[in-house]
């Protein structure tokens, strides 16, 4: 039986977030493979290089800021949306940010690409709700 790696997709323009949710998965999950954009457009390359960097074993979890000056996470989606089918499904996609603005959460509940709204700093908690 081969164990998968989880993987991951960070996409948030402030650096110390990135550190703090590598290291919470780290911690919480063990081997993991994490790749992590300050800039929301290199993220959006990233994945239309497909399927350079997603093997097909499973998805990759990507954890996307929505308050970024380059992109918002918004228009980061809708540029996604744009993609092929077949990268589109490659990806679980989850809001982190520390928006608390309900118009926000509400936008992320709606959206087809969205799993959840997460507030943060991401936490043990919120890995164990997802990931079981």
């Amino acid at each position: 039986m081969t164990l998968i790696t989880k993987r991951f997709l960070l996409v948030d323009d402030d650096p110390l977030n990135n550190y703090i949710t590598k290291r919470t998965l780290e911690i919480s999950l063990g081997e993991v493979h994490i790749t992590d954009f300050t800039n929301p457009e290199d993220g959006l390359e990233f994945i239309k290089s497909e399927p350079i960097h997603n093997p097909t074993d499973g998805k990759t979890t990507l954890f996307l800021d929505i308050n970024m000056p380059l992109l918002s996470g918004w228009e980061f989606l809708e540029a996604f949306d744009l993609l092929d089918a077949s990268i589109k499904e490659q990806y679980n996609i989850y809001i982190l940010s520390s928006s608390v603005d309900h118009y926000d959460i509400n936008l992320a509940k709606v959206n087809p690409f969205v799993l959840d709204f997460i507030e943060k700093p991401l936490n043990q908690a919120m890995i164990v709700k997802i990931f079981g």
